[in-house]
This record gives C-alpha cells, sequence and structure tokens, in this order.
C-alpha cells in the first residue's frame, strides 16, 4: 500500500502498471513525475524481492512496460520514460517499505517546514498505519512525521 502522496498521473501509472511488473517477478519500488513545459519525466524504479535488479532485468522489461503506457496512455503530451533501479539510498513510498527498513537510518523530507527545516535523517524506530517515529540525528530527539506530511523517504547508507 502506498502511503506517500503522489502525483495524480504517477498514482495512475503505479495503479496500472504494478500487477504486470510483480507478475514479472519484480516489484515496482516507486513511480517519479515531473512535468516539464515541452516534455515530461516518467521514472519507474524497479527491484527484484530477494536479489536485487540487474541491468539485464531492467533491458528486458522496458519494452513491456513501454508498450503499456503507449496502450493506456496515462500520461497527457510528451514525455520520457526511464526504467531503473532503485539504488542503494531506495526511495520508502509502502507502508512495507517502512516496515523493512525499521531499525535503519532514513531520511525524511517534509512538504512544509518544522523546527525551521525539512530535512530528518535518523534510526527508523517505529511505524504505524499514518505516521514513523526516528530518532532524529540533529535534534537528538524522537520525531513523529505524519504520512500526509512527507514530501518524500528514503533508505539512507552510511558510507564509511
Amino acid at each position: 500500500m502506498v502511503v506517500l502522496q503522489l502525483h495524480p498521473v504517477a498514482k495512475k501509472v503505479v495503479d496500472l502498471l504494478e500487477p504486470h511488473v510483480e507478475r514479472q517477478g519484480f516489484e515496482l519500488v516507486a513511480v517519479e513525475f515531473r512535468k516539464g513545459t515541452r516534455s515530461s519525466l516518467l521514472r519507474l524504479l524497479i527491484d527484484k524481492p530477494g536479489g536485487g535488479v540487474a541491468l539485464d532485468d531492467l533491458a528486458e522489461l522496458s519494452p513491456t512496460l513501454s508498450d503499456l503506457l503507449d496502450v493506456y496512455d496515462p500520461v497527457d503530451g510528451r514525455y520520457t520514460l526511464e526504467v531503473a533501479s532503485p539504488g542503494i539510498n531506495r526511495p520508502l513510498s509502502k507502508l512495507e517499505h517502512f516496515e523493512a527498513h525499521r531499525g535503519l537510518r532514513v531520511k525524511i523530507r517534509t512538504r512544509a517546514v518544522r523546527e525551521g527545516r525539512k530535512t530528518f535523517i535518523g534510526k527508523l524506530v517505529a511505524v504505524g498505519a499514518n505516521s514513523v517515529e526516528i530518532d532524529d540525528e540533529i535534534s537528538h530527539a524522537r520525531e513523529a512525521i505524519n504520512f500526509d506530511e512527507m514530501a518524500g523517504a528514503n533508505y539512507e547508507h552510511i558510507f564509511d
């Protein structure tokens, strides 16, 4: 279940493509849509549960997704389709993503300024139906952040 608010086009794409992606043995981690003046960008982040996605997997899946988008036509106007891996600092957009990253370091961006800032980084300590709690590294306090306040969230890997 997607818990972060998505652009309406991204939401429509998730609803249309997620069943097809899952039938192929992959996970649709996130969909990003950025409207441009001449052309827009539609980015699909795909992963393979339990093993990570390879470049060959993305190359094999891309034409199928492109064909499905041509049939369903959820995007008005011209756009560039990008199919990619979520990367090491993978986005968290579904309740199960947050639950899987409990106890790990995350970065959460809020829509509105809270306590003079919009970015919170720390250990994800609790996940509820409507919010999460993190031990914030800057304030050294436990911060509760509702999903509807979030502009985005991702796992934040610590590089040594």
